[in-house]
């Protein structure tokens, strides 16, 4: 949609750094393999783990001869309801140079033997930059930059997520070039009920820089940056078919930041059944902002997808962004119904 147009928002909740976050997974739950299911995928720069610290300008290259490879996450839930999904995101990419397509499956089974695959047509959302390939199930960004794509939550079978990269001449094929890849993003999407109200507070913070006068009067500007570092092979956030199309020119600086508030929630939709319950349907798996969105992200501890449209398809409508202050604050304003402020800020 574009032009700040805020509509009924939207946040994609990674589930991978979250259980990384309070030790549930570690780094051996995340696996990068060849075709063969045996030998490692060879990094020219950077690890696995990168891959998944929410800071896409941190890109890994992983070496064009390859060739087809998976990178695979067990999330060891043995419960469906505690390993649900809805959205996958591939930040920093270069996956058109590369002649790369992607294909992603999700099972309880390792092998993924018989997994259908989300990757397919109908199966899968095209969001942003995931133009379906073929009837053999792959994606195939048109663009360098990122891609996003969203499937109704996946609620059995869903313990492993593996993403397949291949060169779309075929698996046996070398990559065009050496693919980079900033962040991946799997979790689960979360809508807020309603718009928010009228009043919406939206401000770009050009942070970071310090001003200092000489003894003349003159003044004189020091600053630790302009906004977000560059990604590899895009300006951040952009959609790029030409190699290193970063120009600085052709960047937003600056912090974006979002004030909104949202009145007349009902209690259901803001807090969980039963915080200390032990069902996962009470707590850990219910529907609500207190559980799924600030349980999810520990309060400011991690960043977050976020859009002011969950309907847009449009790449400056999405960014990553932090809870703007610690705490989760809510104010009861009749019976069983509730305000509900979200003060944002950009992060990289």
């Amino acid at each position: 949609m574009g032009y700040n147009r805020i509509a009924t928002p939207r946040a994609f909740v990674d589930l991978i750094s979250y259980n990384l976050a309070h030790g549930w997974s570690a780094l051996a739950n995340i696996t990068a393999l060849q075709n063969d299911d045996s030998t490692p995928v060879t990094f020219d720069s950077g690890s696995i783990i990168e891959m998944f610290d929410m800071k896409p300008s941190n890109h890994v290259v992983i070496d064009a001869d390859n060739q087809q490879f998976y990178i695979q996450y067990d999330t060891e839930f043995n419960t469906d309801a505690s390993a649900e999904s809805s959205f996958l995101a591939i930040l920093n990419h270069n996956l058109d140079d590369a002649n790369a397509v992607i294909t992603i499956e999700v099972d309880d089974d390792s092998s993924f033997g018989s997994a259908t695959k989300i990757s397919t047509t109908g199966n899968h959302t095209k969001v942003i930059n995931a133009d379906a390939n073929d009837s053999a199930g792959e994606i195939d960004p048109a663009t360098n930059g990122w891609t996003l794509i969203t499937w109704p939550t996946k609620t059995t079978d869903n313990r492993y997520l593996r993403i397949t990269f291949a060169e779309d001449g075929g698996s046996a094929q070398d990559f065009e070039a050496d693919i980079k890849i900033g962040s991946i993003l799997y979790g689960e999407i979360v809508d807020w009920p309603h718009p928010p109200q009228q009043g919406i507070t939206t401000t770009i913070d050009y942070d970071g820089t310090s001003l200092q006068q000489s003894v003349g009067g003159s003044t004189y500007a020091n600053s630790t940056h302009f906004g977000q570092p560059t990604w590899s092979t895009t300006a951040p956030w952009n959609l790029h078919a030409l190699a290193s199309s970063n120009y600085s020119f052709n960047r937003r600086y600056g912090r974006l930041n979002h004030s909104m508030q949202f009145s007349h929630l009902t209690d259901t939709d803001v807090f969980a059944p039963d915080q200390h319950g032990a069902t996962v349907s009470d707590w850990f798996d219910s529907d609500n902002l207190h559980a799924s969105f600030y349980q999810r992200i520990l309060g400011q501890h991690l960043p977050f997808l976020f859009t002011i449209d969950g309907t847009s398809t449009t790449e400056g409508d999405y960014g990553l962004f932090r809870l703007a202050n610690s705490g989760f604050s809510s104010t009861q304003v009749a019976h069983r119904v509730w305000d509900v402020a979200l003060d944002i800020t950009e992060t990289w």
